[in-house]
């Protein structure tokens, strides 16, 4: 337990004396894949939204109009 107490105390105290050099360092090393993350997330995005396009097309496809179920009642 006393390991775990020295332990948490050394970090804070690393934390609090290298922190904006810590926070720097990841900063510059994470660019790249948050950079990728950020084209992947736009790219289902744009999935997405064809998708959402292409459902809309074919429920309007087979939707029969207002028309047409004048014209043609219902065999029963």
């Amino acid at each position: 337990m006393l390991r775990f107490i020295a332990g948490a105390i050394a970090g804070g105290l690393a934390v609090w004396i290298w922190g904006d050099e810590l926070r720097d360092y990841l900063v510059e090393r994470t660019r790249g894949v948050r950079t990728k993350t950020a084209d992947q997330i736009q790219l289902v995005q744009q999935a997405a939204e064809k998708v959402t396009s292409a459902l809309q097309t074919g429920q309007d496809a087979i939707r029969p109009s207002e028309d047409d179920s004048r014209a043609r009642p219902i065999a029963r």
